[in-house]
């Protein structure tokens, strides 16, 4: 029998997360952002900015998710980012080969009930880029809503869009079905 768990994410799993970060972009974000940034710049940036995260910051949230013991996904939940639109989802990947097996909403799930845990009642809110429809999809579908649309700068110095969508009560989301944590 195969299973998912959760489990947090600490200072000894930077280049684990660093290493699933950069293959879910490499997978999703082929189109999105350069080949060459994403083969030759993303690894070692990745594992750069999960290292000082996990060095410096206080209030990161990471779950790590694990199929019958192996790593394929995590989420992040940022929650003193971008403050004025609720809790800052900033990460959840999944490796390709891994989605449609429940393990982007037990994800989202997880960081939905932490946000009402540590702020109940306010939003929870994430960024994806527009071109990454299977993203888009997916949040879609587990309720997010649309709520704004910013031309941005790409990590590789290309132009992009980059759409908002919140939940404004994680609560429910967090409801929807059995988490792991």
């Amino acid at each position: 029998m195969t299973s998912l768990t959760l489990r947090p994410a600490t200072f000894d799993d930077a280049d684990l997360i660093a290493r699933l970060h950069t293959e879910s972009w490499q997978n999703s974000y082929r189109r999105i952002l350069s080949d060459d940034y994403l083969d030759h710049v993303a690894p070692t940036e990745r594992l750069t900015m999960w290292t000082r995260r996990f060095h410096y910051d206080n209030h990161l949230w990471v779950q790590l998710a694990l199929w019958d013991g192996e790593p394929v996904g995590f989420v992040c939940l940022l929650p003193d980012g971008e403050t004025e639109r609720g809790l800052l989802l900033d990460n959840l990947h999944v490796l390709p080969g891994q989605q449609g097996r429940g393990v982007g909403r037990t994800l989202l799930q997880a960081a939905a009930a932490q946000a009402d845990r540590l702020q109940p009642g306010t939003s929870m809110h994430l960024w994806v880029y527009e071109a990454n429809s299977d993203a888009r999809r997916f949040y879609n579908r587990m309720g997010g809503e649309m709520v704004d649309r910013e031309n941005v700068l790409a990590p590789d110095g290309s132009k992009a869009v980059a759409l908002c969508y919140r939940w404004k009560q994680p609560a429910l989301l967090a409801g929807s079905g059995s988490v792991a944590a």
